[in-house]
């Protein structure tokens, strides 16, 4: 017998940071009633009050419209918890000093919202959308769910695990238009339901791959894995050129790229990656091959391709900068359309400068800035004025016209996202 999927459902949120947030609001945008949750007691009463500040596009706006449809609360509750459909558990899996994701609050998620299911009579869906180590779901976070409910997951309790492919700055459209829905399930009318959910909220028809939960979480850090590879071959590739003479790289890549078997994104040499999701995910498979004794791993050589370029870049730029200069660093922030500085290129370069003693100021589009005494984030204008020496890290807003006022100023810069 084929479960019976609700056209709307009451859903459960918990973790309300750069991605629990706009899960919230673009569930409710599809007709759900969310209850959104998180420990943070001030962020709820922001919430509440409608203070909350946010530069991701249109998620304060889909907070203002559906505010009827999404609560808010510190606390959860058997009433809260009685009533829903589906559970999505968002929370920070921070990475360990060898690399692994560290599920205490996943744990800690699921600890608290078993043992107040252990009253709800119908089926509900518990959705992992973190970040886990592959063996997770199906490991520690299934038996510490089957601990708290004081019984086994499968008629009443469907664990599954969808993690998110998304990038900052475009949460709320990669959201509503995902490449695909990869869903990791041990029972079918689990994965029904969340499908259900997740083809509510999109925009457009999307292949759902259904695998088992350790599957999914192998999935997940694996195509974060390819992707750095790809930015890690056309980065070393860029240093092969350079010490071959005259080849211009972009040529070199756009070529490759036309070739189906290999694809055109994400081949493009510039700076190394970053962010929030790259770098740790390349250094979790990094320990999941060392744990199974494979040598020579992919993962291990891309990060350190990735570490040794930022080097390499670090080089050419000394080599151009006149003894005493001011240097200006432009784009702080890791990628277009975020503050978010973690693991940012440019911040990496400000910082390895600073500490060579060079002096350095410097301006982001997003307003992303570095909180340190020795370093000053100015405006526009200012920098364009008191710099000497240009650094760009990334693609900026109106950046033509920036590279034109340089030149007009009778002042060099380096772009290392168009070398």
């Amino acid at each position: 017998m084929q479960p019976v999927i609700l056209l709307t459902m009451n859903i459960l949120v918990i973790g309300l940071g750069k991605l629990g947030l706009p899960i919230a609001a673009v569930l409710a945008d599809a007709g759900h009633t969310v209850t959104a949750f998180d420990k943070s007691k001030d962020l709820i009463h922001i919430l509440k009050t409608n203070c909350y500040v946010s530069a991701e596009p249109e998620l304060i706006n889909l907070l203002n419209i559906n505010s009827e449809k999404i609560f808010f609360y510190s606390d959860l509750t058997n009433d809260i918890v009685n009533q829903i459909d589906a559970a999505f558990i968002i929370v920070p899996t921070p990475s360990l000093a060898d690399g692994r994701f560290s599920n205490e609050f996943v744990l800690e998620a699921i600890h608290d919202l078993g043992k107040i299911l252990q009253a709800k009579k119908s089926r509900t869906v518990i959705c992992i959308v973190s970040t886990v180590m592959p063996g997770s779901c199906d490991g520690e976070i299934k038996q510490a769910l089957e601990t708290s409910y004081g019984g086994k997951t499968g008629d009443l309790i469907g664990l599954c695990y969808h993690p998110e492919f998304i990038a900052l700055g475009s949460v709320v459209e990669n959201l509503r238009n995902p490449d695909f829905n990869l869903i990791g399930s041990e029972q079918d009318w689990a994965a029904d339901q969340l499908i259900a959910i997740l083809d509510s909220a999109s925009q457009k028809k999307v292949e759902s791959m259904r695998l088992r939960l350790l599957e999914a979480e192998l999935v997940k850090i694996s195509i974060n894995n390819f992707i750095t590879l790809k930015i890690s071959f056309a980065n070393s590739l860029m240093q092969v050129c350079e010490s071959m003479g005259d080849i211009r790289i972009e040529r070199l890549m756009t070529a490759i790229g036309c070739d189906s078997r290999i694809g055109s994104k994400y081949i493009k040499a510039s700076v190394p990656y970053g962010g929030p999701c790259f770098p740790r995910d390349t250094k979790a498979m990094s320990y999941l091959f060392e744990r199974a004794k494979i040598p020579y791993s992919l993962s291990e050589v891309t990060s350190k391709i990735n570490d040794s370029h930022l080097l390499y870049l670090l080089k050419k730029v000394e080599s151009k900068i006149e003894k005493n200069s001011i240097i200006g660093v432009l784009g702080i922030s890791y990628k277009t359309g975020t503050q978010v500085i973690e693991e940012s290129p440019g911040v990496k370069i400000v910082q390895a400068l600073n500490d060579k003693g060079f002096d350095v100021v410097t301006w982001d589009d997003e307003g992303a800035y570095i909180l340190t005494s020795s370093i000053l984030n100015l405006s526009l204008n200012s920098i364009l004025e008191r710099a000497d020496y240009f650094v760009i890290t990334r693609p900026c807003k109106n950046l033509p016209e920036i590279k034109q006022k340089i030149l007009q100023k009778n002042k060099k810069f380096i772009d290392l996202w168009s070398l």
